[in-house]
């Protein structure tokens, strides 16, 4: 097998080779020896210290598991008659006998039978993932059964259905609920099953589906990318796709991954003063078993989740992005740790040393990756094959991938001016005084920050702005088609809520600092309480303070808010010609159970999880 030129690039040496061979035969034999003999599909997750009697397997981990019989193959772990045997009656049983619905298939089921376990969904990325690893195996073993029972699984899944008549994919659906609120809207894991949709030659989505795909910017430090806090969302594509030097007209997706693996070490080093487990050569923060059970970890900017807890998965899953850092990673966590985290099948999920804790067990969509990304730094074998597929270039090509990279930019920054009002302006909830002629528009189409909405026509809004030398005053047009209110005081930005942030030194808005305010206004719960408002990270009314009035009217097919707040309370001086940063924002949540959020500008920028605002200026009439 010829080597990969990045290993060469990487200056490794033979010792690392030979310890990257271990590590990715080790994490290889989980998918051996942890699939049931009759359906081939793999366990969700096995004991890595003792024996396993678990029962539940994962389609996405069965989907590994044929990418990783490959390399198995490729490099002598099994005979490849072994290897061809083994996909052939996993793919056998996926196309006769797993329960599926359109084509598409239960995310966790029972390991001999297939059959659903109860609390489980029908799942698209977890079906992408099952496809990318049959088709691979299709690829491999060209001109055999498998390759005919690759295709005959993948051209029945039925995409368009999974649309459910958005612009974007469900990302399930359930027996007794139907299509999951939830939808793949955000950059993730989930490109790998745009591309798969996109490519279909039988049930084809449109190529504007992975351009409805919001891409976040963030900057964390020097680097701007788009942002996605657990390290996987960042992988699991790359596995199979070689995405190097392509773009799609917006970015280069690999070298944001490399940034993203860049910015989670970072991220790690910075909050090492808070956690003994993270160091220079131990990171990684990705979705991992923890010490609390499972969660998605991950790295700024924007807010994360994280309390020490480091997954070798995500370094691994980075080391063609990395190659020197990841090794370095592993190679430490090997050495310090061997005891107790190393076992049969390599190094167990996750471990905290804060907590004193190291798992006992293995995910099979953890050391999958494993699998995956050291065989395509050291061979190419799962990109050069999976990006043989007609259905894959297809897709590539509608999407409109051309060669070349993008070098991402933060937005510009934008700013509006607040004219000062020639009286002083009654808070009686009539807008009738308003000029909203040069009104700041949020709409969905440009604004939408995250989540989803009903439709685009769900959630809109219309600002306007004034000033005096007492009080900022706001008059708000809000398109809402269902108004959902269940909350009270410092709980209210769960419901439908216009929210206006302001740093006042415009140095960066941060979520906890006493500088920095986050203002909410919204109607009541029922017509005695027909107005709330409240402040964070004070955590006060301003009404009931006498820092804020405010009145708020239904109207049909939404609401209006009109409200004054002192700028004592936002902690501005007010006169001619000052600016502060500035960004209104629009929650939206619906009786289907969807929600979204509108915002004019907010660029998640550094470790605390705050970011950019637009700027505001004073301005007279």
């Amino acid at each position: 097998m010829e080597p990969f030129v990045r290993v060469q690039a990487a200056n490794f040496s033979e010792e690392d080779v030979r310890f990257l061979d271990t590590l990715e035969r080790e994490a290889f034999e989980f998918f051996l020896y942890e699939h049931n003999p009759r359906s081939g599909l793999v366990k969700d997750k096995a004991a890595n210290f003792t024996r396993d009697s678990s029962t539940i397997a994962s389609i996405a981990a069965t989907g590994f598991g044929l990418s990783a019989m490959v390399v198995g193959a490729e490099r002598g772990w099994v005979p490849k008659e072994e290897a061809r045997d083994y996909c052939t009656k996993t793919l056998r049983f996926f196309l006769n006998q797993m329960e599926s619905v359109h084509g598409f298939f239960y995310h966790f089921v029972h390991w001999e039978t297939g059959k659903k376990t109860k609390s489980t969904e029908l799942s698209s990325i977890d079906t992408a993932l099952f496809l990318a690893g049959a088709l691979t195996a299709g690829e491999y073993f060209k001109g055999t059964e498998v390759e005919a029972l690759a295709s005959q699984i993948y051209e029945r899944v039925d995409f368009p259905w999974m649309m459910n008549g958005g612009k974007t994919l469900s990302m399930g659906w359930d027996l007794q609920a139907g299509f999951l609120k939830a939808r793949w809207s955000d950059y993730n894991e989930s490109f790998l099953l745009y591309l798969l949709a996109i490519g279909s030659p039988t049930h084809s989505i449109p190529a504007e589906s992975w351009h409805a795909v919001s891409k976040q910017i963030g900057i964390y430090g020097p680097h701007v990318f788009i942002y996605s806090p657990p390290l996987f969302t960042h992988q699991y594509s790359h596995l199979w796709v070689d995405f190097r030097n392509k773009n799609d007209g917006f970015a280069d997706y690999f070298e944001n991954s490399r940034i993203a693996t860049l910015v989670n070490r970072q991220f790690s080093l910075d909050h090492r003063d808070q956690y003994k487990t993270y160091s220079e050569n131990v990171w990684g923060l990705t979705a991992s078993m923890g010490p609390g059970g499972y969660q998605a970890y991950g790295s700024g900017p924007g807010r994360s989740l994280h309390d020490g807890t480091v997954a070798p998965t995500a370094a691994s899953g980075s080391i063609v992005f990395t190659p020197e850092l990841s090794l370095n990673a592993l190679k430490q966590m090997h050495d310090n740790f061997k005891g107790r985290l190393w076992g049969k099948y390599g190094p167990s999920d996750a471990f905290n040393l804060d907590r004193n804790w190291f798992a006992r067990e293995v995910l099979g969509i953890d050391q999958g990756p494993i699998v995956l990304a050291i065989e395509n730094l050291r061979s190419e074998l799962i990109w050069k094959l999976f990006m043989r597929r007609p259905e894959v270039q297809r897709g590539m090509e509608r999407i409109g991938f051309r060669p070349g990279t993008i070098v991402l930019q933060p937005p510009p920054r934008p700013k509006m001016e607040i004219w000062k009002a020639k009286t002083p302006k009654r808070i009686d909830g009539q807008l009738d005084d308003w000029d909203f002629t040069n009104a700041l528009r949020l709409q969905f189409d440009r604004d939408r920050e995250l989540g989803e909405f009903s439709s685009s026509e769900d959630a809109g809004l219309f600002l306007g702005l004034a000033w005096d030398e007492g009080f900022l005053y706001a008059a708000a047009k809000v398109s809402d088609e269902s108004l959902i209110v269940k909350n009270k005081a410092g709980q209210i930005w769960r419901d439908d809520i216009l929210e206006l942030f302001f740093d006042p030194q415009g140095d960066g808005f941060e979520w906890d600092s006493p500088k920095d305010i986050q203002l909410g206004f919204s109607f009541g719960t029922n017509p005695d309480d027909n107005v709330r408002t409240w402040t964070w990270p004070t955590n006060v009314d301003p009404v009931a303070k006498g820092e804020a009035a405010l009145k708020v009217e239904r109207v049909e097919g939404g609401y209006e808010i009109e409200a004054r707040v002192s700028w004592k309370a936002l902690g501005i001086e007010p006169r001619r010609g000052v600016s502060f940063g500035f960004s209104p924002a629009l929650h939206d949540r619906d009786g289907d159970g969807s929600e979204g959020k509108l915002t004019w500008h907010f660029i998640p920028d550094g470790k605390s999880g705050g970011g950019r605002l637009g700027e505001a200026v004073l301005v007279d009439a």
